[in-house]
């Protein structure tokens, strides 16, 4: 299965968004963001797919779960689930995760044992998670779109956090803050590399988009 076989699921999504957009408008937890994807007509990005066909060629569902951070309304984390992962999706924004939790409440309508492998949390990261059988070297952390604006300090602790992972996808514009330079996101690469992680620029990222593949030296991709 990979991003190809992904058009029912986004049409599915898409029917859920439009559903609420009509109803409760933009603010109910779509904002401007996800509203363009709807008039857009599509409800997974070009980075949700890219990020899903990166997975699904290096993580085995069957051994590896997944946390996502920071899912806004779940897109790329219900597809994920669909796919077979056991995945936990973090948002802190409520409205977002209301509209979340709708979405995950339809995915499960549609493909019923989704319901035991797909929870929601709402918090911040990586507190959410600490302490947790989510923290643990089994699991794949991805983080797409965080760029709301974390300071220092946060940036600081989500990174210090990643090696209690076992390999880590994100983007080093769209982490914690928005990175246009090539100087700022090449910083941000160091400073994971600095919590002894080899990271490697993933080639397939869509244009705008500069995902990297962080990992234990030496770990393989199973």
């Amino acid at each position: 299965m990979g991003s190809r076989n992904l058009d029912f699921l986004d049409g599915y999504i898409l029917r859920v968004m439009v559903e609420i957009l009509k109803s409760e408008g933009a603010a109910a937890g779509l904002y401007n963001y996800y509203e363009a994807r709807v008039h857009g007509g599509c409800a997974l990005s070009p980075y949700d797919r890219m990020v899903f066909d990166f997975a699904l060629s290096h993580f085995s569902p069957d051994s590896r779960r997944v946390v996502h951070a920071g899912i806004g309304i779940g897109t790329l984390t219900s597809s994920l689930a669909v796919a077979g992962y056991h995945i936990a999706g973090i948002e802190r924004d409520g409205p977002r995760m209301r509209v979340a939790t709708r979405l995950r409440e339809a995915i499960v309508d549609a493909w019923p044992p989704v319901a035991e492998r797909y929870e929601l949390l709402l918090g911040g990261f990586p507190e959410i998670v600490e302490g947790t059988p989510w923290m643990d070297t089994g699991t794949v952390l991805i983080f797409t779109n965080c760029g709301a604006g974390w300071n220092d300090e946060l940036t600081t602790l989500v990174v210090s956090s990643l090696p209690r992972f076992g390999d880590v996808i994100f983007d080093a514009r769209l982490f914690g803050r928005v990175r246009d330079s090539d100087v700022e996101r090449r910083e941000l690469v160091q400073q994971v590399k600095d919590q002894r992680l080899t990271v490697t620029p993933i080639a397939e990222s869509p244009p705008n988009c500069f995902y990297h593949h962080a990992s234990r030296p030496g770990s393989g991709s199973t």
